[in-house]
Protein backbone atom coordinates (compact mmCIF):
# COMPACT_ATOMS: atom_id res chain seq x y z
CA UNK A 1 0.00 0.00 0.00
CA UNK A 2 1.72 3.18 -1.22
CA UNK A 3 0.08 6.44 -0.27
CA UNK A 4 1.48 9.94 -0.83
CA UNK A 5 -0.66 12.72 0.59
CA UNK A 6 0.46 16.32 0.28
CA UNK A 7 -0.84 19.09 2.53
CA UNK A 8 -3.47 20.39 0.08
CA UNK A 9 -4.75 16.89 -0.56
CA UNK A 10 -4.77 16.28 3.20
CA UNK A 11 -7.27 19.08 3.88
CA UNK A 12 -9.60 17.74 1.20
CA UNK A 13 -9.24 14.20 2.54
CA UNK A 14 -10.08 15.25 6.10
CA UNK A 15 -13.10 17.20 4.87
CA UNK A 16 -14.44 14.20 2.98
CA UNK A 17 -13.83 11.86 5.91
CA UNK A 18 -15.74 14.05 8.33
CA UNK A 19 -18.98 14.58 6.42
CA UNK A 20 -21.57 14.24 9.21
CA UNK A 21 -23.45 11.17 7.97
CA UNK A 22 -24.22 10.08 11.51
CA UNK A 23 -25.99 6.81 12.18
CA UNK A 24 -25.65 7.02 15.94
CA UNK A 25 -24.09 9.62 18.20
CA UNK A 26 -22.75 8.71 21.61
CA UNK A 27 -20.46 10.56 23.98
CA UNK A 28 -18.89 13.18 21.71
CA UNK A 29 -18.66 14.35 18.15
CA UNK A 30 -16.91 16.86 15.90
CA UNK A 31 -18.71 19.10 13.46
CA UNK A 32 -15.54 20.58 12.01
CA UNK A 33 -12.96 18.87 9.83
CA UNK A 34 -10.28 20.65 11.87
CA UNK A 35 -11.30 19.28 15.31
CA UNK A 36 -9.78 15.93 16.29
CA UNK A 37 -9.07 13.66 19.28
CA UNK A 38 -11.96 14.54 21.54
CA UNK A 39 -11.41 13.05 24.99
CA UNK A 40 -13.17 12.92 28.35
CA UNK A 41 -11.18 12.00 31.47
CA UNK A 42 -12.72 11.71 34.94
CA UNK A 43 -10.47 12.34 37.97
CA UNK A 44 -7.38 11.65 35.87
CA UNK A 45 -8.56 8.12 34.95
CA UNK A 46 -8.86 7.62 31.17
CA UNK A 47 -10.84 4.38 31.62
CA UNK A 48 -13.80 5.85 33.50
CA UNK A 49 -17.08 6.78 31.77
CA UNK A 50 -18.09 10.43 31.49
CA UNK A 51 -19.89 10.44 34.85
CA UNK A 52 -19.10 12.41 38.00
CA UNK A 53 -20.84 12.59 41.38
CA UNK A 54 -22.99 15.51 42.42
CA UNK A 55 -21.58 17.72 45.20
CA UNK A 56 -18.26 15.90 45.30
CA UNK A 57 -14.61 16.65 44.56
CA UNK A 58 -14.90 14.86 41.19
CA UNK A 59 -13.51 16.66 38.18
CA UNK A 60 -14.20 15.94 34.52
CA UNK A 61 -11.74 17.05 31.85
CA UNK A 62 -12.71 17.69 28.22
CA UNK A 63 -10.03 18.17 25.58
CA UNK A 64 -9.61 18.33 21.81
CA UNK A 65 -7.11 19.36 19.16
CA UNK A 66 -7.63 22.07 16.54
CA UNK A 67 -5.43 21.21 13.57
CA UNK A 68 -3.40 24.40 13.29
CA UNK A 69 -1.20 26.68 15.38
CA UNK A 70 -3.64 29.55 15.05
CA UNK A 71 -5.50 30.55 18.18
CA UNK A 72 -9.27 30.12 18.03
CA UNK A 73 -11.60 31.68 20.56
CA UNK A 74 -13.69 28.68 21.58
CA UNK A 75 -16.48 29.09 24.10
CA UNK A 76 -18.42 26.44 25.99
CA UNK A 77 -22.14 26.17 26.67
CA UNK A 78 -23.69 23.66 29.08
CA UNK A 79 -27.23 22.35 28.67
CA UNK A 80 -29.09 20.13 31.13
CA UNK A 81 -30.92 17.32 29.31
CA UNK A 82 -33.60 14.79 30.11
CA UNK A 83 -33.04 11.03 30.07
CA UNK A 84 -33.49 11.05 26.27
CA UNK A 85 -30.80 13.77 25.86
CA UNK A 86 -33.33 16.45 24.92
CA UNK A 87 -33.04 19.90 26.58
CA UNK A 88 -34.73 19.92 29.99
CA UNK A 89 -37.64 22.24 30.67
CA UNK A 90 -35.78 24.22 33.31
CA UNK A 91 -33.95 27.53 33.44
CA UNK A 92 -30.19 27.78 33.05
CA UNK A 93 -30.00 29.25 36.54
CA UNK A 94 -31.69 26.11 37.91
CA UNK A 95 -28.75 23.86 36.99
CA UNK A 96 -25.79 26.19 36.44
CA UNK A 97 -24.06 28.29 39.08
CA UNK A 98 -22.17 30.60 36.77
CA UNK A 99 -22.45 31.62 33.15
CA UNK A 100 -22.51 30.01 29.73
CA UNK A 101 -20.39 31.42 26.94
CA UNK A 102 -17.10 31.49 28.84
CA UNK A 103 -13.88 31.18 26.82
CA UNK A 104 -11.67 28.08 26.92
CA UNK A 105 -8.43 29.68 28.09
CA UNK A 106 -6.35 26.54 28.59
CA UNK A 107 -4.62 25.93 25.25
CA UNK A 108 -1.13 25.05 24.03
CA UNK A 109 0.49 24.57 20.62
CA UNK A 110 1.96 21.21 19.64
CA UNK A 111 5.72 20.83 19.80
CA UNK A 112 7.94 19.21 17.12
CA UNK A 113 5.10 17.41 15.33
CA UNK A 114 4.56 16.90 11.60
CA UNK A 115 0.95 17.96 12.09
CA UNK A 116 0.51 21.39 13.62
CA UNK A 117 -2.28 21.43 16.20
CA UNK A 118 -3.38 23.33 19.28
CA UNK A 119 -4.55 21.38 22.31
CA UNK A 120 -7.54 22.85 24.19
CA UNK A 121 -8.63 21.69 27.64
CA UNK A 122 -11.59 22.45 29.90
CA UNK A 123 -12.21 21.13 33.42
CA UNK A 124 -15.60 21.12 35.17
CA UNK A 125 -16.57 22.26 37.74
CA UNK A 126 -14.41 25.40 37.67
CA UNK A 127 -14.45 28.95 39.02
CA UNK A 128 -16.90 30.08 36.35
CA UNK A 129 -19.23 27.08 36.18
CA UNK A 130 -20.58 24.76 38.86
CA UNK A 131 -23.40 22.31 38.20
CA UNK A 132 -26.18 22.05 40.74
CA UNK A 133 -28.37 19.15 39.56
CA UNK A 134 -27.86 15.51 38.69
CA UNK A 135 -28.79 14.25 35.23
CA UNK A 136 -27.55 14.34 31.65
CA UNK A 137 -25.56 17.26 30.31
CA UNK A 138 -24.50 18.33 26.84
CA UNK A 139 -21.39 20.48 26.52
CA UNK A 140 -21.30 22.48 23.29
CA UNK A 141 -17.99 23.87 22.00
CA UNK A 142 -18.59 26.92 19.81
CA UNK A 143 -16.72 29.40 17.67
CA UNK A 144 -18.56 32.58 16.66
CA UNK A 145 -21.79 30.99 17.96
CA UNK A 146 -21.35 28.01 15.63
CA UNK A 147 -21.03 24.59 17.26
CA UNK A 148 -17.84 22.82 16.21
CA UNK A 149 -17.91 19.93 18.69
CA UNK A 150 -19.94 18.51 21.55
CA UNK A 151 -19.54 16.24 24.55
CA UNK A 152 -22.13 14.36 26.58
CA UNK A 153 -21.62 13.63 30.26
CA UNK A 154 -23.61 12.75 33.35
CA UNK A 155 -23.78 13.80 36.99
CA UNK A 156 -25.05 11.11 39.34
CA UNK A 157 -26.34 11.33 42.89
CA UNK A 158 -24.47 8.07 43.51
CA UNK A 159 -27.20 6.29 45.45
CA UNK A 160 -26.68 2.52 45.88
CA UNK A 161 -29.94 1.49 44.21
CA UNK A 162 -28.50 -0.87 41.58
CA UNK A 163 -27.11 -4.42 41.60
CA UNK A 164 -26.44 -6.56 38.54
CA UNK A 165 -24.82 -9.74 37.24
CA UNK A 166 -23.92 -11.04 33.79
CA UNK A 167 -24.22 -14.66 32.65
CA UNK A 168 -23.72 -16.66 29.47
CA UNK A 169 -26.70 -18.82 30.40
CA UNK A 170 -29.46 -16.98 28.53
CA UNK A 171 -32.98 -17.59 27.35
CA UNK A 172 -31.62 -17.73 23.78
CA UNK A 173 -28.69 -20.10 24.21
CA UNK A 174 -26.46 -21.58 26.91
CA UNK A 175 -22.76 -20.62 26.89
CA UNK A 176 -22.72 -19.88 23.19
CA UNK A 177 -23.06 -16.42 21.65
CA UNK A 178 -25.08 -14.21 24.02
CA UNK A 179 -24.91 -12.67 27.47
CA UNK A 180 -27.82 -11.90 29.76
CA UNK A 181 -27.84 -9.05 32.24
CA UNK A 182 -29.92 -9.55 35.39
CA UNK A 183 -30.36 -6.54 37.63
CA UNK A 184 -32.32 -5.18 40.55
CA UNK A 185 -33.45 -1.64 41.31
CA UNK A 186 -33.95 -1.24 45.05
CA UNK A 187 -35.12 2.30 45.61
CA UNK A 188 -35.70 1.93 49.36
CA UNK A 189 -37.26 5.01 50.94
CA UNK A 190 -37.40 6.99 47.70
CA UNK A 191 -40.94 8.20 47.06
CA UNK A 192 -42.05 6.30 43.96
CA UNK A 193 -45.79 6.01 43.40
CA UNK A 194 -45.69 4.82 39.79
CA UNK A 195 -42.37 3.16 38.83
CA UNK A 196 -43.36 2.82 35.18
CA UNK A 197 -43.70 6.60 34.88
CA UNK A 198 -41.21 7.86 37.45
CA UNK A 199 -38.21 5.54 36.91
CA UNK A 200 -36.25 5.23 33.68
CA UNK A 201 -33.38 2.80 33.08
CA UNK A 202 -30.74 2.71 30.37
CA UNK A 203 -28.29 -0.14 29.73
CA UNK A 204 -25.25 0.16 27.44
CA UNK A 205 -22.81 -2.54 26.39
CA UNK A 206 -19.25 -1.21 26.16
CA UNK A 207 -20.77 2.31 26.09
CA UNK A 208 -22.26 1.78 22.64
CA UNK A 209 -25.46 3.62 21.81
CA UNK A 210 -26.54 1.75 18.69
CA UNK A 211 -27.64 -1.34 20.68
CA UNK A 212 -28.71 0.57 23.79
CA UNK A 213 -31.59 -0.86 25.85
CA UNK A 214 -34.03 1.75 27.12
CA UNK A 215 -36.50 1.23 29.93
CA UNK A 216 -37.06 -2.54 29.79
CA UNK A 217 -40.08 -3.86 31.67
CA UNK A 218 -39.19 -5.46 35.03
CA UNK A 219 -39.97 -9.10 35.71
CA UNK A 220 -41.16 -8.38 39.26
CA UNK A 221 -42.31 -5.32 41.17
CA UNK A 222 -41.96 -5.86 44.92
CA UNK A 223 -43.21 -2.49 46.10
CA UNK A 224 -39.85 -0.84 46.74
CA UNK A 225 -37.73 -2.81 44.27
CA UNK A 226 -37.81 -3.88 40.63
CA UNK A 227 -36.26 -7.18 39.52
CA UNK A 228 -35.12 -7.87 35.97
CA UNK A 229 -34.56 -11.60 35.44
CA UNK A 230 -34.82 -13.50 32.15
CA UNK A 231 -35.60 -10.20 30.44
CA UNK A 232 -35.31 -10.70 26.67
CA UNK A 233 -34.43 -7.05 26.11
CA UNK A 234 -31.38 -7.50 28.34
CA UNK A 235 -29.87 -10.27 26.22
CA UNK A 236 -26.94 -8.95 24.19
CA UNK A 237 -24.83 -10.54 21.43
CA UNK A 238 -21.58 -11.21 23.27
CA UNK A 239 -19.19 -10.06 20.55
CA UNK A 240 -15.47 -10.65 20.93
CA UNK A 241 -12.59 -9.04 22.79
CA UNK A 242 -11.48 -5.79 21.21
CA UNK A 243 -8.47 -5.86 18.93
CA UNK A 244 -5.58 -3.59 19.94
CA UNK A 245 -2.69 -1.64 18.48
CA UNK A 246 -0.06 0.75 19.80
CA UNK A 247 1.72 3.55 17.98
CA UNK A 248 3.63 5.21 20.78
CA UNK A 249 6.81 5.96 18.82
CA UNK A 250 7.23 6.46 15.07
CA UNK A 251 10.77 5.03 15.17
CA UNK A 252 9.86 1.58 16.46
CA UNK A 253 7.17 -1.04 15.94
CA UNK A 254 4.77 -1.94 18.70
CA UNK A 255 1.67 -4.06 19.18
CA UNK A 256 -0.09 -5.09 15.93
CA UNK A 257 1.84 -2.64 13.74
CA UNK A 258 3.25 -4.05 10.49
CA UNK A 259 5.23 -0.98 9.47
CA UNK A 260 5.56 2.76 9.99
CA UNK A 261 6.56 4.83 7.00
CA UNK A 262 7.14 8.50 6.29
CA UNK A 263 5.57 9.91 3.13
CA UNK A 264 6.59 13.54 3.15
CA UNK A 265 5.23 15.36 5.08
CA UNK A 266 3.36 12.84 7.28
CA UNK A 267 3.73 9.46 8.98
CA UNK A 268 1.67 6.38 8.13
CA UNK A 269 1.16 3.32 10.34
CA UNK A 270 0.03 0.15 8.58
CA UNK A 271 -1.47 -2.39 10.95
CA UNK A 272 -1.07 -6.13 10.67
CA UNK A 273 -3.75 -7.57 8.44
CA UNK A 274 -6.74 -8.72 10.47
CA UNK A 275 -8.94 -11.70 9.67
CA UNK A 276 -12.48 -12.66 10.52
CA UNK A 277 -12.60 -14.46 13.85
CA UNK A 278 -13.89 -18.02 13.94
CA UNK A 279 -13.18 -18.78 17.61
CA UNK A 280 -12.95 -16.91 20.90
CA UNK A 281 -9.60 -15.22 21.48
CA UNK A 282 -8.76 -13.91 24.95
CA UNK A 283 -6.95 -10.60 25.27
CA UNK A 284 -6.40 -7.96 27.93
CA UNK A 285 -8.39 -5.29 26.17
CA UNK A 286 -9.97 -2.15 27.62
CA UNK A 287 -13.46 -2.59 26.15
CA UNK A 288 -12.87 -0.05 23.42
CA UNK A 289 -10.99 2.69 25.24
CA UNK A 290 -7.87 4.50 24.05
CA UNK A 291 -4.91 6.29 25.63
CA UNK A 292 -2.97 9.14 24.00
CA UNK A 293 0.72 8.42 24.57
CA UNK A 294 4.11 9.15 23.06
CA UNK A 295 6.67 7.21 25.06
CA UNK A 296 9.39 9.86 24.85
CA UNK A 297 7.22 12.87 25.60
CA UNK A 298 7.10 14.98 28.72
CA UNK A 299 3.53 15.91 27.74
CA UNK A 300 1.80 13.59 25.27
CA UNK A 301 -1.11 16.02 24.90
CA UNK A 302 1.11 18.39 22.91
CA UNK A 303 4.08 16.24 21.82
CA UNK A 304 2.30 13.18 20.43
CA UNK A 305 2.12 13.33 16.64
CA UNK A 306 -0.67 12.41 14.26
CA UNK A 307 -0.44 9.52 11.81
CA UNK A 308 -2.59 8.04 9.09
CA UNK A 309 -3.46 4.61 10.45
CA UNK A 310 -4.31 1.98 7.83
CA UNK A 311 -6.72 -0.78 8.84
CA UNK A 312 -6.86 -3.90 6.68
CA UNK A 313 -9.29 -6.81 7.18
CA UNK A 314 -9.06 -9.87 4.91
CA UNK A 315 -12.57 -11.06 4.09
CA UNK A 316 -14.96 -11.96 1.35
CA UNK A 317 -17.11 -9.03 0.36
CA UNK A 318 -20.39 -8.84 2.27
CA UNK A 319 -23.58 -7.46 0.74
CA UNK A 320 -26.52 -5.59 2.22
CA UNK A 321 -24.76 -3.27 4.64
CA UNK A 322 -21.66 -1.29 5.61
CA UNK A 323 -18.59 -2.15 7.67
CA UNK A 324 -17.04 0.27 10.16
CA UNK A 325 -13.95 0.36 12.33
CA UNK A 326 -15.15 1.22 15.83
CA UNK A 327 -13.71 2.14 19.22
CA UNK A 328 -14.20 4.87 21.79
CA UNK A 329 -11.96 7.08 19.62
CA UNK A 330 -14.97 7.37 17.28
CA UNK A 331 -17.13 8.78 20.08
CA UNK A 332 -19.63 6.04 19.27
CA UNK A 333 -20.28 7.58 15.86
CA UNK A 334 -20.56 5.23 12.91
CA UNK A 335 -19.93 7.72 10.10
CA UNK A 336 -18.31 7.84 6.69
CA UNK A 337 -15.08 8.81 8.43
CA UNK A 338 -14.80 5.27 9.84
CA UNK A 339 -16.44 3.33 7.03
CA UNK A 340 -14.35 0.62 5.38
CA UNK A 341 -14.11 0.22 1.62
CA UNK A 342 -13.65 -3.12 -0.10
CA UNK A 343 -10.57 -3.65 -2.27
CA UNK A 344 -11.37 -6.35 -4.83
CA UNK A 345 -7.74 -6.86 -5.83
CA UNK A 346 -6.62 -7.54 -2.24
CA UNK A 347 -9.86 -9.21 -1.11
CA UNK A 348 -9.90 -7.04 1.97
CA UNK A 349 -11.78 -4.22 3.65
CA UNK A 350 -9.62 -1.14 4.21
CA UNK A 351 -9.90 2.19 6.00
CA UNK A 352 -7.49 5.02 6.72
CA UNK A 353 -8.09 7.08 9.86
CA UNK A 354 -6.11 10.04 11.13
CA UNK A 355 -5.22 9.28 14.77
CA UNK A 356 -2.97 10.69 17.45
CA UNK A 357 -0.16 8.55 18.83
CA UNK A 358 -1.27 6.17 21.54
CA UNK A 359 -2.78 2.79 22.41
CA UNK A 360 -6.15 1.95 20.88
CA UNK A 361 -8.84 -0.72 21.13
CA UNK A 362 -10.97 -1.32 18.06
CA UNK A 363 -13.52 -3.66 16.49
CA UNK A 364 -15.18 -4.17 13.13
CA UNK A 365 -18.94 -3.56 13.24
CA UNK A 366 -21.36 -4.47 10.46
CA UNK A 367 -24.50 -2.35 9.98
CA UNK A 368 -27.12 -4.05 7.77
CA UNK A 369 -29.04 -1.81 5.42
CA UNK A 370 -31.97 -0.25 7.23
CA UNK A 371 -30.81 -1.46 10.66
CA UNK A 372 -30.24 0.72 13.70
CA UNK A 373 -27.96 -1.66 15.62
CA UNK A 374 -24.53 -2.79 14.47
CA UNK A 375 -23.54 -6.47 14.53
CA UNK A 376 -20.31 -7.96 15.83
CA UNK A 377 -20.97 -11.46 14.51
CA UNK A 378 -19.93 -11.06 10.84
CA UNK A 379 -16.31 -10.11 11.63
CA UNK A 380 -15.70 -10.51 15.36
CA UNK A 381 -18.05 -13.41 16.12
CA UNK A 382 -20.17 -13.64 19.27
CA UNK A 383 -18.60 -15.59 22.15
CA UNK A 384 -20.14 -15.87 25.61
CA UNK A 385 -16.67 -15.77 27.25
CA UNK A 386 -16.10 -12.17 26.12
CA UNK A 387 -15.45 -9.74 28.97
CA UNK A 388 -17.90 -6.94 28.23
CA UNK A 389 -18.75 -3.90 30.30
CA UNK A 390 -22.38 -3.02 31.01
CA UNK A 391 -23.20 0.51 32.13
CA UNK A 392 -26.56 1.00 33.86
CA UNK A 393 -28.10 4.44 34.37
CA UNK A 394 -31.15 4.94 36.61
CA UNK A 395 -33.17 8.14 36.25
CA UNK A 396 -35.99 9.43 38.46
CA UNK A 397 -38.59 12.09 37.79
CA UNK A 398 -40.93 12.54 40.72
CA UNK A 399 -44.48 13.41 39.86
CA UNK A 400 -44.67 17.17 39.24
CA UNK A 401 -40.90 17.59 38.69
CA UNK A 402 -39.57 19.34 35.59
CA UNK A 403 -36.35 17.38 35.07
CA UNK A 404 -34.87 13.88 35.23
CA UNK A 405 -32.50 13.15 38.09
CA UNK A 406 -29.76 10.58 37.59
CA UNK A 407 -29.95 8.88 40.95
CA UNK A 408 -27.76 5.81 40.45
CA UNK A 409 -25.20 4.32 38.06
CA UNK A 410 -23.42 0.96 37.94
CA UNK A 411 -20.80 -0.74 35.80
CA UNK A 412 -21.06 -4.53 35.68
CA UNK A 413 -18.80 -7.02 33.94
Amino acid sequence: MRIRIRHTVLLLAIALLTVPQVIHAQWFGSKSDMINTLRVIVNGDWEQPAIIRLKSDDRIEFSFDEMSHQYHRFTYHIQHCDAQWQPSDILESDYLDGFNGETIDNWQNSLNTTFDYTHYKLVLPNGQANLKLSGNYRLSIREDDREVAYFKFCITEGRPFLTASVTGNTDIDTHESHQQLDMEVNYGNLTVRDPAKELYTVVMQNRRSDNIVINPAPTYDSGNSLTYEHCRKLIFPAGGEFRRFEVINVYDYFLNVDRISYHDPFYHATLMQDTRRHAYKFDYDHNGRYLIRYNQADDSDTEADYLFVHFNLASDRLSGGKLYVYGHFTGGNLTSRYEMEYDESEKAYQATVLLKQGAYDYQYLWVPDGASAALTKPMEGDWYETRNEYLILLYYRQRGSRYDRLISTLMSQ
